[in-house]
């Protein structure tokens, strides 16, 4: 009866608006990419030069390849400043033409669209694959070796045969203070609002690790646990980078894997002359990279760059999207200056739920199923430009309605949403562009 009262209430005052429109990405600086506010000195100057090693660029000399997708992390994660997600040209073009045949472009990597990994649902005998399947292969003329004779697995039989599903990079800002969220505080928070859940339909679960059995929280659908995890995986997926993390070569062939060791490992020699610069020269690149990531700022919103947005804030509320999009977090006790103690805003609650056939991409990751995914955190939504786990749309609304579908955890809440008069929608959707 209560969120019935909240959605008439939220129809009866809505401004008037002749249809809903997506306002686009929100213009203006960034608000992202810096580090946290209270850093110490030290703490600040770490960021600076762990940035930096984030946003290098590998060559196939110091690792990178045999089988990768692009070239750094910073040119994946790269919209609206170094740490967030696809930019409006895509990178990954420009690097298939500097790697040459036998490297085509598949046909979901285009200039304008979202940079992409690609993972197949089945193997070839039918039983389940879901791992990322890269689109380059390293070629003599890039230095590559020359018995190195690889080709790029068959992207254009898989998408025909509907075996190919897709992923975009998920922003880092702010994700320290995810990261320093423990078990206890998770599973408060998405017990508190049980009921409204279960009117809704929403259900959900954590996503956790198979060895500890703790909460895990980075990736799409939540199957990593620490961002040092997420920083080894990706290093080692997306750039064929070995590391302590995952020291082995994913490709087999012997002509190919040319360092028999980890590329990417604690360094034992002397650095630069601060304390800083220095833990940054003895790190290797993941703890950097992880780093990074730790003590990078959350987005900043821009309440006003937009009409009726605290109005479209309430309207967020009253349809239910809090059932999965948790609007505050409190950080723990936290090792860096001021971070302890810290109110934060990500609109997620960092648990999966069922997205419905609409969404669903067929791979399980962890105890997350193929139609699981986390509850994508919302901050820094103002300036993104593409959408859903796949970069499908670059339309916040129609965004929106793919929520909605057989099975769909969210089908309530979409209904609600449409059930609004469009003032109301606007200014949802306004709200939404300010975060």
């Amino acid at each position: 009866m209560r969120m019935t009262c909240l959605l008439v209430a939220a129809i009866l005052w809505a401004p008037a608006a002749l249809a809903q429109t997506d306002p686009g990405p929100r213009p203006g600086p960034a608000g992202a990419g810096g580090p946290l506010p209270g850093l110490s000195a030290n703490e600040q100057a770490f960021f600076t030069a762990a940035r930096t090693n984030f946003q290098e660029v590998d060559t196939f000399a110091n690792g990178l390849g045999p089988r990768m997708n692009l070239n750094s992390c910073a040119g994946c994660h790269a919209a609206p400043a170094v740490g967030g997600s696809s930019p409006a040209t895509n990178p990954q073009v420009a690097f298939s033409s500097l790697l040459g045949p036998p490297n085509t472009l598949p046909s979901f990597i285009t200039a304008s669209g979202p940079i992409r990994e690609v993972r197949f649902i089945k193997n070839p005998d039918g039983t389940p694959d879901g791992g990322v399947h890269d689109l380059f292969v390293i070629t003599p003329n890039v230095g590559g070796p020359a018995a190195c004779k690889l080709t790029q697995p068959n992207f254009a039989e898989a998408v025909e045969q509907h075996n190919a599903i897709f992923r975009i990079p998920t922003p880092t800002f702010g994700n320290g203070l995810v990261e320093n969220l423990n078990d206890a505080q998770l599973q408060l928070s998405f017990n508190a609002n049980a009921g409204m859940k279960a009117q809704l339909g929403i259900s959900g679960h954590f996503n956790s690790s198979g060895n500890d059995g703790t909460i895990t929280k980075f990736g799409w659908k939540a199957q990593n646990k620490s961002l040092l995890i997420f920083s080894g995986e990706a290093y080692n997926v997306e750039q064929g980078v070995t590391n302590d993390a995952f020291p082995n070569e994913r490709e087999t062939n012997p002509n190919c894997a040319t360092n028999p060791t980890p590329e990417s490992t604690t360094n034992l020699t002397t650095g630069n002359t601060t304390v800083a610069q220095e833990a940054t020269n003895f790190n290797q690149d993941i703890v950097n990279f992880a780093a990074f990531m730790r003590l990078s700022a959350p987005p900043t919103p821009v309440p006003n760059a937009y009409p009726n947005t605290a109005f479209g804030q309430q309207v967020f509320v009253n349809v239910g999207c809090v059932g999965c999009h948790t609007q505050n977090f409190r950080t723990g006790p936290s090792a860096f200056t001021g971070q302890s103690n810290v109110t934060f805003t990500p609109f997620s609650d960092f648990a999966v739920h069922n997205m419905g056939e609409g969404l669903a991409d067929g791979v399980s990751q962890g105890n997350a199923n193929g139609a699981e995914f986390r509850s994508a955190p919302l901050w820094g939504l103002g300036q993104r430009l593409f959408f859903l786990h796949d970069g499908r749309t670059s339309d916040l609304l129609q965004a929106i309605e793919a929520h909605s579908s057989e099975g769909s955890e969210a089908n309530r809440v979409i209904s609600n949403f449409n059930a609004l008069p469009n003032g109301a929608k606007q200014s949802l959707l306004n709200f939404l562009r300010s975060l």
